[in-house]
């Protein structure tokens, strides 16, 4: 039997050209895209205008809602992916130590750089991370997301054509080339993840945000990988590796320049008119003249939130930081990050060749550091599941749990070297010990981040954690050589154990679990009430409420 709706008017048609239409278009609004719909209704030809016979009536707007739900996801995903291309520079630059120290320290080089300068090399772009996050903040609101992306892109390029053509005879103007182009990459990280995940925020309907704001972890996991592939079929030439690099950025930079600039930022600037051809483009209406009710209701939401952040920045960040639910949440979430840090997951990533070399590794080092990459690829890709099946805390547990057992199991491996048939029994632990990390401590308080902060502190807040984040990041990475001089590798990879032990006993007392908890809700746990199960009302306010405060996030 056909499965038929009958409207009010008396009209019957097949629900699924209902169903799209609805989508985008309220009913009691179509006149606003169909004027003459009554009259069409009344002379009973709505049927021959819903098959597109009459032009301009019922059928055009359904056909045009259909079609443009059907273009609507693919351009959230197009655009995210446009803008998430940057941040591949990021995940390159992270792991470009990884394959190229070996190159760098090689003895039968007279440009080698000693243990002292390698290490230099490998940390000093975590230095200039909390600069570029500050940075951000401010090209972001000046410039806008696109631009932002553009200059970060241009930076890139700066940066590996300093290593491209640094100086193969003369040891000091190579040294300073590459640390400057380090000093440039470490601005580049700390800009590009803002800009990226709040574009996505921005352009994103609420059941795609999720899917499209974890695009940038997996743009830095697959940049890593990138440059691990690169390092592994050109081990011994860091300046080619750097070529490659900078040239994957010239195309990332082409490559924006279709990209639409978010409605958020341009409403926030007062051009109304561009907001809204920016956001027909993204919500699959092209270049549509007629006026769309969703656009008109999406536009008016946008301008409610511009005014709503215009009046949290009266109120200064000092004075908000004496409430308890702004310093118990900050205290919070950079513990959690501490513990991030001191648990080694980074040092790995950073000195991954080293580190698998030190763990007696069976395999070629250059190929393990590739299945590293392969392996955090593929447990980013799965994180957006967790976070909206598992919540915050049970897979943290797990990952703190499976990262000191991986840390136990390479010690024991250094200090009781495996037999013959174990032999790729280190491989297994550091490739388990990438997937664990990844799973929780990794992404868990990056995701955390938006959501324990009330909005009005969000910006600030956020740029104060990831501050200290990286300095933290800056002191474990500068540390790693000297660690392992002084205490040895194994029990270098005992004390990155015994951190992940502290962080699951933290994880289990402090962190709160905020699946399923309004914003209102957590907000209201750090005031001293406790945490209940979240109403089912406003998961399209949080939402909104993410975006409209993702701007400031940098």
């Amino acid at each position: 039997m056909t499965n038929e709706k009958r409207p009010p008017g008396g009209v019957v048609h097949h629900v699924d050209a209902e169903d799209a239409y609805r989508q985008l278009t309220p009913k009691n609004n179509l006149q606003l895209i169909s004027p003459t719909l009554k009259a069409a209704t009344a002379s009973g030809k709505a049927k021959d205008a819903e098959e597109g016979t009459i032009p301009g009536l019922y059928g055009s707007a359904v056909e045009l809602a259909r079609a443009a739900s059907k273009r609507s996801n693919r351009m959230q995903l197009m655009m995210s992916i446009l803008a998430n291309l940057t941040v591949l520079s990021s995940g390159m630059g992270l792991g470009y130590s990884a394959i190229t120290l070996h190159s760098l320290t090689r003895e039968d080089d007279p440009l080698r750089l000693n243990s002292n300068q390698a290490s230099w090399f490998a940390s000093i772009n975590s230095i200039a991370c909390p600069f570029g996050g500050l940075i951000s903040g401010y090209l972001l609101d000046r410039i806008g997301r696109k631009w932002t992306l553009v200059l970060i892109n241009v930076l890139s390029i700066v940066s590996w054509a300093l290593i491209a053509v640094s100086s193969s005879t003369n040891f000091e103007l190579m040294y300073t080339q590459i640390l400057i182009a380090r000093v440039v990459i470490g601005l580049v990280i700390g800009l590009v993840s803002a800009p990226a995940s709040i574009y996505s925020a921005e352009i994103a309907t609420p059941s795609m945000r999720g899917r499209l704001t974890v695009f940038t972890s997996l743009a830095i996991a697959l940049g890593i990988l990138m440059i691990y592939t690169f390092g592994y079929f050109i081990p011994e030439n860091f300046r080619m590796v750097a070529a490659i690099a900078g040239g994957c950025c010239v195309c990332s930079l082409l490559m924006l320049i279709p990209l639409a600039e978010s409605p958020a930022w341009l409403m926030s600037k007062e051009r109304e008119s561009e907001a809204e051809r920016s956001l027909k483009k993204i919500r699959g209406f092209g270049s549509c003249e007629k006026t769309i009710p969703e656009i008109e209701h999406e536009l008016s939401r946008l301008r409610d939130n511009v005014e709503a952040q215009k009046l949290a920045g009266k109120e200064r960040f000092v004075d908000l930081i004496r409430q308890p639910q702004v310093y118990k949440p900050l205290g919070v979430i950079i513990g959690f990050f501490g513990f991030q840090q001191f648990s080694g997951i980074f040092v790995v990533v950073v000195y991954a060749a080293k580190v698998s070399s030190e763990a007696s590794v069976s395999i070629d080092p250059f190929l393990c550091t590739v299945l590293i990459g392969v392996t955090r690829v593929i447990a980013t890709g799965m994180v957006a599941y967790i976070l909206d099946t598992l919540g915050r805390k049970p897979p943290s547990i797990f990952s703190g749990v499976g990262m000191a057992a991986c840390m136990f199991g390479i010690a024991a491996c250094i200090f009781h070297p495996p037999a013959e048939n174990l032999r790729w029994l280190p491989t297994f632990l550091i490739i388990t010990y990438i997937f664990t990390s990844t799973l929780g401590f990794l992404t868990m308080p990056f995701s955390m981040l938006a959501e324990l902060f009330p909005q009005k502190v969000r910006g600030p807040a956020s740029g104060v954690t990831v501050f200290f984040t990286y300095l933290m990041s800056f002191a474990i990475i500068k540390l790693y050589p000297t660690m392992v001089a002084g205490m040895g590798s194994a029990n270098v990879f005992i004390f990155y154990g015994a951190v992940s032990l502290l962080g699951v006993v933290y994880v289990c007392y402090v962190v709160p679990e905020t699946k399923g908890k309004s914003l209102q809700e957590i907000e209201d746990y750090f005031r001293g009430k406790p945490l209940t199960r979240r109403s089912s009302q406003s998961a399209d306010e949080d939402s909104a409420d993410l975006s409209s405060s993702s701007s400031a996030e940098a």
